[in-house]
C-alpha cells in the first residue's frame, strides 16, 4: 500500500517542478533536480498501480483516491489554481512514461501553451471530469454542472432493494447493503467536500423517496462529521438517516405524487409513516436501535408540534434532530408534485423561521454554516 505522505509528496514535487520550469532554463541543474524527484515518484507509482490518477475536485487534490485537502500549509495552491484555469480536473499517468514526456508535460503546465503538432502524450492524458447535463431548455441554475461521485453508482438500486426486502421481512440480509452505501457515502465525504452539493442537485423523478434518502444520509453524515462525532458513530447515524423514510413505502403512490393540496385523510396516511417504518425496522438487525428511533422521531419537531404525538418531553436523539433538518432542506430544494424546487435563499429563509421551534437551534446553525460554505465556495481558491 502506498503511503499517504508519498502520494502527497508527488503533488508537491509536481508543483515544485512546474515552478522551477518557470524560473530556470531548460537544462538548468536546479530544474532537473525537481524533475528527477518527480519522475522517480511517478515511475514508482505507475509501476505499482499501472495507472496513476490525479484529480482536482473542489478545493483539494485527490491522488489514487486519497484526498489532499486545502488545509495543509504545504498545499500547492498555485498549481491547484493553474490546473483549474487550464480545465485539468483529472490527470492520468500510465505505466511506461518516460522522463522526456514528463519533462514536456511539466513545461506545458508551466507555460500554459501546448502545440498539438509538436507534442504527443503517449502515457499522459488530462481533461475535465464528465458532468451531467440538464434537460433541453433548462436554465443555467438547473443544469447539473457538478459530477456525480463514482462511489454512488448503483446505490439507488441497492437502496430500492433494501427497502423492499425490509418490508417483505427479508431485511436481515440486505441491511448489510445499506451499511455498504453508508460506508461509501462517508468515504466520499472524506474525499470530496463537494459531494454534498452534488447530491443536492441529483434528482430522481422516478423514485423520489430513494434519492431523497441518499441525500439526507449524506447531509446528516456531513453534519455529524462537522461537529466531531466519532466515525463509527457517524456510520450508525448514516444508516439511520438512510432508512428514516422507509415507512413511506406503505403510503400509496397516488398520495405521495398528488399535485396540489392533499386532504386531511391523505395527510393522516402520510403521518403514519414514522410509526409504520419504526415497526418495520424493529424486525431488522441494523446493529443498533438508532434507525428505529430516528425513523420514529424525525417528524416530531424540536417543540413537539409535529407527529407522531407522544407524552414524554425528553430531548430527542441528536441523530433525529439532524435528520429532521436535512429532511426539510432536501424536500424544499427538490421538485415535488405540488411545487417546484425552491432556490437556496428561499429555502433557508423558510427554515430560519423554524429555528428553536421546528429545529434544534444549535444543530440548525451548524447545518446552516455547512450549507452556506458549500454553496459559496469559489471554484478557484485564494492564493
Amino acid at each position: 500500500m502506498i503511503e499517504r505522505g508519498y502520494l502527497f509528496g508527488t503533488i508537491l514535487n509536481l508543483a515544485q517542478a512546474v515552478q522551477a520550469d518557470q524560473v530556470y532554463p531548460e537544462h538548468h541543474r536546479r530544474l532537473h533536480i525537481h524533475l528527477d524527484r518527480l519522475y522517480g515518484k511517478v515511475l514508482r507509482l505507475t509501476t505499482a498501480l499501472g495507472t496513476l490518477h490525479v484529480g482536482v475536485i473542489g478545493d483539494h487534490f485527490v491522488i489514487d483516491e486519497t484526498p489532499f485537502l486545502n488545509m495543509n500549509r504545504l498545499f500547492p495552491r498555485k498549481l491547484h489554481k493553474k490546473l483549474l484555469t487550464l480545465g485539468m480536473e483529472k490527470i492520468t499517468f500510465r505505466e511506461g512514461i518516460t522522463f522526456g514526456e514528463l519533462k514536456q508535460f511539466v513545461h506545458f503546465l508551466a507555460s500554459g501553451k501546448e502545440n498539438p503538432q509538436q507534442r504527443k502524450w503517449e502515457c499522459i492524458s488530462y481533461g475535465a471530469i464528465h458532468t451531467f447535463e440538464g434537460p433541453p431548455g433548462a436554465s443555467n441554475e438547473l443544469v447539473l454542472s457538478l459530477q456525480r461521485s463514482h462511489v454512488l453508482g448503483g446505490a439507488t438500486r441497492v437502496l430500492q432493494d433494501l427497502m423492499r426486502s425490509i418490508l417483505e421481512g427479508n431485511g436481515k440480509q440486505t441491511s448489510r447493503d445499506g451499511k455498504d452505501i453508508v460506508a461509501n457515502v462517508l468515504s466520499s465525504l472524506r474525499q470530496d467536500d463537494f459531494l454534498i452539493h452534488r447530491l443536492l442537485r441529483i434528482q430522481s423523478h422516478d423514485d423520489y423517496t430513494v434519492t431523497h434518502s441518499l441525500n439526507v444520509c449524506a447531509l446528516v453524515m456531513s453534519q455529524a462529521l462537522r461537529i466531531g462525532i466519532p466515525e463509527n458513530s457517524v456510520r450508525e447515524i448514516g444508516l439511520a438517516a438512510l432508512l428514516h423514510d422507509i415507512g413511506k413505502e406503505a403510503v400509496p403512490q397516488e398520495i405521495l405524487r398528488k399535485p396540489g393540496k392533499i386532504s386531511a385523510d391523505d395527510f393522516a396516511r402520510i403521518a403514519d409513516h414514522p410509526v409504520h417504518g419504526a415497526n418495520q425496522l424493529r424486525k431488522v438487525d441494523c446493529g443498533s436501535i438508532l434507525p428505529v428511533i430516528v425513523c420514529f422521531e424525525h417528524h416530531m419537531k424540536y417543540d413537539r408540534t409535529g407527529y407522531p404525538k407522544v407524552n414524554y418531553r425528553e430531548a430527542l436523539n441528536v441523530a433525529s434532530y439532524m435528520t429532521q433538518i436535512a429532511d426539510v432542506y432536501d424536500a424544499l430544494r427538490t421538485n415535488r408534485p405540488y411545487r417546484k424546487e425552491l432556490c437556496l435563499e428561499d429555502a433557508l429563509a423558510i427554515m430560519r423561521r423554524g429555528k428553536g421551534t421546528e429545529f434544534e437551534p444549535v444543530l440548525f446553525e451548524n447545518f446552516l454554516s455547512m450549507i452556506t460554505e458549500a454553496h459559496c465556495r469559489k471554484a478557484v481558491p485564494e492564493e
